[in-house]
């Protein structure tokens, strides 16, 4: 059986004080985001029990954030939105605390921590097994659900990017540079963002149908998170002349620039592609990626802000709030006569 985890523990492993461990891990003040951040993932990573730290005054309000092992290791895409949740809360003397689990072991002494956490409201990041999900609705507390990797229709509050609007625009971007046989590559079972942005592009070629615009689907299955199926784009832009490529993410737009480079075409001369995220690998591409900008910090706050007008009852329960994503154009679109 593994050890169990103490502050001292922690603290050696961070080079830092055991109180300092305390407080950040406890939600105090006096931390700074990006030491706070940093001992909560080293935390998670020994598999300490944040459960274990003594209460704070009951009249606090606290939040706790649902996160597994795996999700929360994930730092650049995840970490910008949990500080700003931290500092957006602590602003207002909310303590953020956390649940931090592994996925595969879950079980009833888990579920009984959750029952018996004296949090006001949930934050859950991205996806959770639906044992927890379900467990935390029939909690009655409010639940905000980040960037819900699979849709379902209950009083859980969605946070989100602009998916369908984006692609929607990205598709729009295509069409006014002149291109008019377009396709989408994705994953639709992958998640509901991934959906989503696949329904916006959908919607925009059905809106300028009139105009001669074509859309094909180049939809594959990600099970195994290689975020790419070579073959079937290979096939697509064989079959047809396609000019215009959006893709569901950036790790997909540069898993196809491979494919159209062994392909003996050029980004942007014969085909121009846009993907989603913003992550710094597309903007180092050759050519560097166009792609939408997704506001981490902001959802952030966003997110924070929502649960602290609920707690002062000036707040209306949202079903979903939406972020919007700004288009950032690069060297992979062209405008073509």
């Amino acid at each position: 059986m593994r050890n169990k985890v103490r502050l001292e523990d922690i603290a050696k492993e961070c080079r830092v004080t055991k109180g300092l461990v305390s407080r950040a891990l406890g939600g105090k003040y006096n931390v700074s985001d990006e030491t706070r951040s940093q001992i909560i993932q080293k935390a998670a990573e020994m598999g300490y029990d944040s459960t274990r730290l003594r209460s704070r005054p009951e009249t606090i309000s606290r939040v706790l954030l649902i996160i597994s092992l795996r999700i929360m290791l994930k730092e650049d895409y995840w970490q910008p939105i949990i500080k700003a949740i931290s500092a957006t809360l602590d602003r207002f003397s909310v303590v953020l605390e956390y649940f931090v689990y592994e996925e595969n072991k879950i079980d009833q002494e888990a579920l009984e921590k959750l029952t018996n956490t004296k949090s006001n409201a949930f934050i859950v990041i991205h996806s959770n097994p639906s044992v927890i999900n379900d467990h935390l609705k029939n909690l009655g507390k409010p639940v905000v659900e980040v960037d819900p990797k699979l849709f379902h229709s209950d009083s859980v509050t969605k946070v989100k990017f602009s998916n369908y609007d984006s692609m929607y625009q990205a598709t729009e971007e295509l069409i006014k540079n002149g291109h008019k046989t377009l396709a989408f590559y994705g994953s639709d079972a992958h998640s509901t963002s991934f959906r989503e942005r696949h329904e916006g592009f959908l919607a925009a070629v059905e809106n300028y149908k009139d105009l001669g615009i074509e859309g094909y689907s180049v939809n594959f299955d990600n099970g195994a998170l290689n975020y790419a199926d070579d073959v079937a784009l290979r096939k697509a832009l064989g079959e047809h002349p396609i000019t215009g490529l959006v893709c569901a993410n950036d790790i997909i737009a540069l898993n196809a620039y491979k494919v159209i480079e062994s392909m003996k075409k050029r980004i942007p001369d014969d085909l121009s592609v846009i993907g989603f995220d913003n992550i710094k690998e597309g903007s180092y591409a050759n050519p560097p990626l166009s792609t939408f900008n997704v506001p981490r910090e902001e959802l952030g706050k966003e997110v924070a802000n929502y649960l602290v007008g609920m707690f002062s009852e000036k707040q209306l329960q949202y079903s979903q709030i939406v972020i919007h994503c700004p288009f950032i154009p690069r060297a992979s679109l062209k405008k073509i006569a």
